[in-house]
Order: structure tokens, then C-alpha cells, then sequence
């Protein structure tokens, strides 16, 4: 079936592919200043044979931990001080590695790929040390969990017969170490080609500066056959299949249910309709039972594996609904889809919320890099990234209720675990009898000690390149008459808006939390505003985190002004009802720096009068426009955006004067005791003066103090042996700027844990920075920012703390630039203003009843 492809992308891809069969996906003039890499290899735990079950996932750990050019683990070396990321993930049919890097490190992205592509190096230690972690992920996510095998690998063994499709590709630990390091070359030289792979570059630079790189590093390798796919074509099953399995733990019936989805390759607007089915079957409610169930398309996600795939409905049970009783109740509920009436208005909904999901995900720098990469490699078409959500929209009632009635009356295969299954194993198929294949025979494989080397020898990483500074081009910032600060930025990379709305709880919040946390419970049922706009297509979010009221909210961006509505009502809502009794406080699951935090905010807004006694007073004292940030990002000139604020919200009344924060009360402890093992939290907090230091110094100074991997406090513990943790930060904490240093470390060692931390902060006052020091943590920082500007969502939610922060755009996009300036006297001295003072202490623990660190009053509170 031929599929109509959109209209033509504002960002058009380029293809090509080398001698060697690699094929190559770029996406040039992508607006982001920094770069993805991936690369898809067309082998996942199908191609595994019967005794290796599990070998594709431990390759891919070891691709990682050394090349012929990059040994011992060197591959991320050049990648964090550069705010880098990277990964890999295995899947049915594929194997993906990706990274994201500053635009500057394109070219050393892709000299790591090529390197491990070319020669990558399998020793004996790295084996046994990737065995251990590959238990360890084994054991984290199907065998510690009560229904670790619900739906994957434990669904595809109910479902299918081959050995490809029905093998669990985990594998089992004890087998797998039975695995040698020529095993794992063997399969990396029967899979990973050239001619088996794609590799995908979404990128700022333009096409002609990125070709010549992918050249220079990739056309060497040389090309090689592979193995053909692996087998998995098998007919559909001709009955219903089950198994019950007891689960000795379990107290309630978990269930996994599977059909078999329509091919995408061949029937992709029925696979489309099976995708909008799933949303529709995760929202239902069975009236009766109330199971809340969760369905889609495939076992990791959809379009992520080739046919046969499976539609997936997973469920815990209530001990009066039986697994065949829900299948009864689903297979009702999917007929009712039949009736037009019915299924429109949900299918409208559905549509409208998952083509925007959609859009939303893939305008991610890496999201996109690795979406485009699979698609070209399952379906040989990278455009779906664009084309699914016009595809997902074009869907209609009719399609989905055939899909559902076609599900419906096709045989599934149903895996239930509870405490009341039959105790025995999933039996496996008789892979012999279904002629799967074992290891295959073939031309003569390399061994590890061959693969590691290549005829050029190790090459050399290549230097950075020029940086690519981040923009905001067009950005406006305006304030309203009610005192609302608004900053619109014009960021088309998907066709939505992001909109972000920040302000202080104040002191009434501060006090009282939970009471601010119930305030956006009962604002968000007032005003219904997640139904409202998941009617537009998008999503809203109350949130409160001690500090700040957020809301957070995504629509497609002609939606604007009805988005817009929905937050002006839930800014000035009218009258709202009455508090009702709040359960009693249970321990929340919050880190402890979160408790400490709010126990100091709690403490000092204790001594500014009593709190608002009903909900719409609480309400008027917060949500104060005068202390409010708007950020808009989306697809649209910033006067467009801007456009319907002032209409909208201009007539948000300023509320009261907020209460003026306590004066400094000068050194504190506040002690929270607490029996929590042999570790013990503080905090050490100094107010930020308003002069002396410049921005850019005290940006530094905190990053090389405590604010990343290699800072002086790290570097201490290591240099000791200890496993403390020594952070230092800045934030604003109940109205002040405040520095702080946060420590966990064991009790008896209290006072020489915070002496540590005076004597690195004295050093750092008493004797200025290294020039090289400065130049590692100056370029750290500068590419960390530039991950703020790797998605629309990722920068509202980026210049939303920004701007809350009381710095301005300016800041966003010459960071880079500013952070050249400061010299290391001006560290110095950036040191002295924020960590020379740190006057107030929390402790959160049980520390020793002598420890003498802090002779002041404490103030003693629970935890």
C-alpha cells in the first residue's frame, strides 16, 4: 500500500550512501548549538542464536569501553568535560548508539563511531566487568521486580513459536558467562557492517561542511559481508494462548495481553489506527472494576520493530475481576467502538493529543537524530519523523473501530502472574520443530585480538572545532500593565507552543506546603483545566516544589489564545471551594536536600504573621502577577505570540504587597533528627551579597568549588578515599540569593567533613585558580547551558528558572562569551562572597550527641 507523504519538511534531509554500504542520514541547519550522532546497526536479540540468548545486549556494553584508538574506557574521556552525552539500547531488530555533543565536537562525535565501528576492542576484563553490570540490569529490571517478565521478555514466549521472535533477550546470567570475548567478536563481525547500518547527524553546521567529516572518518572502513536477518516470519496463531504463572510474592493478578498489529511496512495507516486504539484502551474504565489498564503498540514502543509485533494491554487486577473477565469486558469495550457517535469524539481527542506527543518528542535534538535512524533502517523512510503526525491526524473513527474489531476477534495470547497461578515455567516452543536456525555456518570469523586492530593503526582524536553560539533570534520581552514579565521566543522546530508560568509561593507557601500543594489540586478540578486542554491537543501541569508555583502547558500553537484562557482562569478563578481536612502527614519520599530546604523555608517564614485561613485568600496572596514570570516558546513570530497575552491575562488583578522576607537572623542550626542509618545530610547556606563579585566569576567559582565531576570538593573525596558527597550550588531560597555547599557522609565524620569544605573554600579565597583549571571548568560550563537549547520544552523550561533566578536573556545566550571574561583573582574573590559566610546549618540524621562543628543555638525540630 503506497502511503502519501506530507508536505515538504521546513528541515529537508539528505542521504547518501558510501561505498563501504553504510547509508547516511544528515539533517543540516538544525536550530540547536549543539549536534546528535547515531548510529543504527540492523541486529537486536533476533539475530541471537539458541545458546547465546542475551549476546547482543552485552556487545553493545562493550562497544563502549574500548576501540583501537580510544582503549581502556577512553571513549567518554574527551565526551562529559564537555557536557556530552551518550548511550546505546538494544531492541528486536536493532542495536542504537547516539550522542549528543556541542556542535564545536561534531567531528570527534564521529571519529568515536567510526573508531569502534572499524576496530572496536574486546578484552578479557572488560568482559567480566560488563558480566557484572549486565547482571545487574538483569536483576534491576526482570528478576527483583514482582512482575518483572510482564509483558517483556515474558509476553513474546505465550505469543510466538520461532526462537527469533519468542526468546527472552536478556538471557541468562549464568549462561552468558560461560561467553568468551571471541563469542562477542564473532558476532560484531557477522552484524556490524557497514552495509547493516545507518548512521544519522542532526546538526547546525550545513550539509557541505559535515560531508567531507563523514568521509574523511567512515569511507575507510572497510565493507564486509553480513550474515542475512534472522528468520522471523511465522503465521499467526489460530487460537487464543495462555499461561498462568504463580508469582510467590504477589498478592493481586498482573496480567499482559497480546494480538498480533497490522505490518507498518504494509498496512501503516491500520498500524496508525492500532496506535490511537491504544491511547483510547489506556484511558478506559471499565465501569465496574475500575482497572486501569495500559495499552499500545509494541514492547518498547511504536514503529520500533519490524512484523511480527504485538499490541500490548497490561493490567493489575482488583481481587474481584478475573483475567478472563477483563478480556470479556475489553473485547465489549472495543465493539462499542463500532457506534460513529461514540468513538468520534474520543478519537478526535486521541488524535489530536498524540500527533502533538509526537511532535513534541521528536523536536528533542536526540529523540529526532535517533527516530530518523530507525525509521531508515526498519522502513527505509526517515521522513516518518514528520509524516506520522499528519498520518495520526488523518485517522479516523471508521479505521479505529475496524482495528478494534479486527483485535477483537483475532486470537491473543494472554500471561497472567499472581499468587494463584500454576507455579511452572513458560514453556518453550520446540524451536527445532519450527526450523529455526542455529548458529549459522559462514565464512570464518575474527577473533577478539584481530578485530581490535585495523592496517591504519589507532588515529588521533581530532581537535575541536568552532562553536556554534546559541540564539534567540526574535525573542521579545515585554511587562504588562499588572506587572507580568513576558518573553516570547519564536522556536519552529515543531508546531506547538510551550508555555511556562513561574512564581514565589511566598511566605503563606513557604509555611505551608501542603497547603500550597492542595491550593493547585483544588485550582486545577475548579477549573478542569487538564480536560480543557487535552481537548486542544496539549497538557497542563500544576506543580509546587516548596519554593515556586509552577504551570506548565503545551498545545499546538494555532490553540494559543484557548491555552491562554484556560491559565487565566486558573489565575483568577473566582471563588474557591472550601480547604477540606488534609490526611495526616506521612513521610514524604523527597531527597534529603528537598526536606532540609523546606524545613529552613518553613523556619524563617514562621516569624512573618499567620497564614490566609480559606483557599481564594491563599490564592490571591500567591498568585500575585507582579511576581510572575510568562515564557512562551513556539512556532510563530514573537509579536504573534504575544498577540493575545495582553487580552488575556491583562486584566489578572495585582494582588496584595507580598509580606517582606525576615531580616537575616544571623548564624543557625537547625537540627532534624532523625534515625537514618549511619549517614547524616547538611546543608551550609550563606545569603548572596547583591554587590561585589560579577555574575560570570560567581558562575564559576560554584562549578569548580562543587558543581560538577571534577570540582575541588570531588576531587577531595576522592583524594581521601572517601564516598562523601560534597555539592555546591546557588539558588533562591524563601526571597534570598543564597550559596550553598550540601554534604551526605557518615556520622562519626561530621566535623571533618565540613572543615574539608572550609579548607577548600579558603584555598580557593587564599591562592587564585590555575589558568588550566579555569580553562577545564570555563568550557564544562559553557557547553553545559547549550543543552537547554536541545528542544522547545527543554528551553521554556530553561529560561523559566533563568529568568525566576533574576537574570535576563542576555545571560541565556552569551554565557558562553561572558564566561571568558572572568580571571582567576575574580574567582577569588567570587569565593570569598559566597562561601566565605556560610552561616546557616541544617542537619537532617542522627548525628553523634558531642559533634562540635557548630557552636550555636540550635533550633530542634523532627524531620
Amino acid at each position: 500500500m503506497t502511503v502519501p507523504v506530507g508536505s515538504r519538511p521546513a528541515h529537508p534531509l539528505h542521504r547518501r550512501t558510501l561505498p563501504n554500504g553504510l547509508r547516511v542520514v544528515l539533517l543540516p541547519h538544525w536550530p540547536t548549538p549543539r549536534c546528535a550522532v547515531s548510529v543504527h546497526y540492523g541486529t537486536g536479540f533476533r539475530a541471537e542464536s539458541p545458546g547465546s540468548e542475551g549476546i547482543a545486549h552485552l556487545v553493545e556494553h562493550l562497544m563502549f569501553r574500548g576501540s583501537e584508538s580510544l582503549p581502556d574506557g577512553r571513549f567518554y574521556d574527551d565526551l562529559h568535560p564537555l557536557g556530552g552525552t551518550a548511550n546505546g539500547t538494544t531492541h528486536a531488530d536493532y542495536t542504537d548508539y547516539f550522542q549528543v555533543v556541542p556542535a564545536a565536537a561534531l567531528e570527534q562525535a564521529l571519529f568515536r563511531e567510526a573508531d569502534r565501528m572499524r576496530a572496536p576492542r574486546f578484552t578479557d576484563a572488560e568482559l567480566a566487568s560488563q558480566l557484572v553490570e549486565v547482571g545487574r540490569e538483569i536483576e534491576s529490571m526482570r528478576d527483583s521486580r514482582l512482575y518483572g517478565k510482564l509483558p517483556w521478555p515474558g509476553l513474546p514466549e505465550v505469543m510466538f513459536r520461532s526462537f527469533a521472535n519468542a526468546h527472552d533477550g536478556y538471557g541468562d546470567v549464568a549462561r552468558l558467562r560461560t561467553l568468551t570475548v571471541d563469542d562477542c567478536a564473532a558476532f560484531f563481525d557477522a552484524h556490524y557492517v557497514p552495509a547493516n547500518a545507518v548512521l544519522t547527524i542532526v546538526t547546525p553546521h550545513p550539509a557541505a561542511a559535515v560531508w567531507p567529516l563523514v568521509e574523511r572518518h567512515f569511507a575507510g572502513v572497510p565493507a564486509r559481508p553480513a550474515d542475512p536477518p534472522p528468520w522471523i516470519a511465522e503465521p499467526p496463531p489460530d487460537s487464543d494462548r495462555q499461561v498462568r504463572q504463580r508469582v510467590p510474592d504477589a498478592t493481586r493478578t498482573a496480567l499482559a495481553l497480546g494480538y498480533r498489529l497490522p505490518d507498518p511496512l504494509r498496512e501503516l495507516p491500520d498500524y496508525v489506527a492500532c496506535m490511537v486504539l491504544g491511547w483510547m484502551t489506556t484511558r478506559w474504565r471499565p465501569p465496574r472494576s475500575g482497572v486501569r489498564a495500559s495499552a499500545g503498540c509494541g514492547f518498547f514502543g511504536p514503529l520500533d520493530a519490524l512484523a511480527p509485533d504485538a499490541f500490548v494491554v497490561t493490567a493489575v487486577l482488583p481481587d474481584d475481576v478475573t483475567p478472563d473477565g477483563f478480556v470479556a469486558d475489553l473485547a465489549a469495550e472495543w465493539s462499542g467502538l463500532g457506534d460513529p457517535a461514540r468513538a468520534g469524539a474520543e478519537v478526535r481527542r486521541a488524535v489530536a493529543e498524540l500527533a502533538g506527543q509526537h511532535r513534541r518528542r521528536h523536536a528533542r535534538l536526540e529523540e529526532r537524530c535517533r527516530a530518523l535512524g530507525r525509521f531508515e533502517l526498519l522502513f527505509g523512510r526517515a521522513e516518518l519523523v514528520d509524516d506520522l503526525p499528519r498520518l495520526i491526524a488523518d485517522t479516523s473513527a471508521e479505521r479505529v473501530s475496524r482495528a478494534a474489531a479486527a483485535l477483537a476477534a483475532a486470537p491473543s495470547a494472554l500471561l497472567v502472574a499472581g499468587p494463584h497461578g500454576e507455579g511452572r515455567p513458560i514453556r518453550r516452543p520446540d524451536f527445532a520443530a519450527v526450523g529455526a536456525p542455529g548458529r549459522r555456518p559462514g565464512r570464518a570469523r575474527r577473533t577478539a585480538a584481530q578485530l581490535g586492530s585495523s592496517p591504519g593503526g589507532p588515529r588521533q582524536l581530532p581537535e575541536l572545532g568552532a562553536a556554534v553560539p546559541p540564539t534567540l533570534t526574535g525573542a521579545r520581552e515585554i511587562s504588562l500593565g499588572n506587572g507580568l514579565r513576558v518573553i516570547a521566543i519564536p522556536d519552529r522546530r515543531a508546531e506547538l507552543v510551550e508555555l511556562r508560568l513561574r512564581l514565589p509561593l511566598g511566605p503563606d507557601g513557604w509555611r505551608d506546603p501542603r497547603r500550597a500543594a492542595e491550593l493547585l489540586r483544588v485550582l486545577g478540578a475548579h477549573t478542569d483545566a487538564a480536560r480543557r486542554v487535552a481537548a486542544i491537543g496539549g497538557e497542563v501541569q500544576l506543580a509546587q516544589d516548596g519554593q515556586w508555583a509552577d504551570l506548565s502547558a503545551w498545545a499546538p500553537v494555532a490553540q494559543l489564545p484557548a491555552l491562554l484562557r484556560v491559565v487565566a482562569d486558573v489565575l483568577v478563578p473566582g471563588p474557591l471551594p472550601e480547604w477540606r481536612p488534609l490526611p495526616p502527614a506521612r513521610p514524604a519520599p523527597v531527597a534529603p536536600q528537598q526536606r532540609m530546604d523546606e524545613a529552613l523555608r518553613r523556619h524563617w517564614a514562621g516569624r512573618t504573621g499567620p497564614a490566609p485561613v480559606d483557599p481564594s485568600a491563599l490564592h490571591r496572596r500567591v498568585f500575585r502577577p507582579q511576581h510572575a514570570t510568562l515564557v512562551i516558546v513556539g512556532a510563530a513570530d514573537a509579536e504573534v505570540l504575544l498577540a493575545p497575552v495582553a487580552d488575556v491575562l491583562g486584566s489578572w488583578p495585582a494582588g496584595p504587597a507580598a509580606r517582606p522576607a525576615p531580616d537575616d537572623p544571623g548564624p543557625q542550626l537547625l537540627l532534624l533528627r532523625e534515625a537514618a542509618g549511619d549517614t547524616v545530610h547538611l546543608t551550609l547556606s550563606g545569603r548572596e551579597p547583591e554587590v561585589g563579585s560579577a555574575e560570570p566569576a560567581r558562575y564559576l567559582t560554584t562549578a569548580l568549588l562543587g558543581g560538577h565531576t571534577s570540582a575541588r570538593l570531588a576531587e577531595r573525596c576522592r583524594r581521601l578515599g572517601h564516598a562523601d558527597v560534597m555539592v555546591a550550588r546557588r539558588d533562591v531560597l524563601a526571597g534570598y540569593r543564597r550559596a550553598s555547599v550540601r554534604l551526605a557522609v557518615p556520622r562519626d565524620r561530621i566535623d571533618e567533613a565540613v572543615a574539608g569544605v572550609r579548607a577548600e573554600v579558603a584555598a580557593l579565597i587564599a591562592e587564585p585558580p590555575s589558568q588550566e583549571e579555569l580553562a577545564a571548568v570555563r568550557r564544562y560550563c559553557s557547553a553545559q547551558l547549550l543543552s537547554a537549547f536541545d528542544s522547545p520544552a527543554g528551553l521554556a523550561d530553561a529560561l523559566r528558572h533563568t529568568t525566576a533566578s533574576g537574570r535576563g536573556l542576555d545571560w541565556v545566550v552569551r554565557r558562553p562569551e561572558l564566561l571568558r571574561t572572568p580571571r582567576p583573582v575574580d574567582v577569588s574573590a567570587a569565593a570569598r562572597d559566597l562561601f566565605g559566610a556560610l552561616s546557616h546549618t541544617v542537619v537532617l540524621g542522627d548525628p553523634p550527641a558531642d559533634f562540635s562543628t557548630y557552636r550555636l543555638a540550635a533550633v530542634e525540630s523532627r524531620a
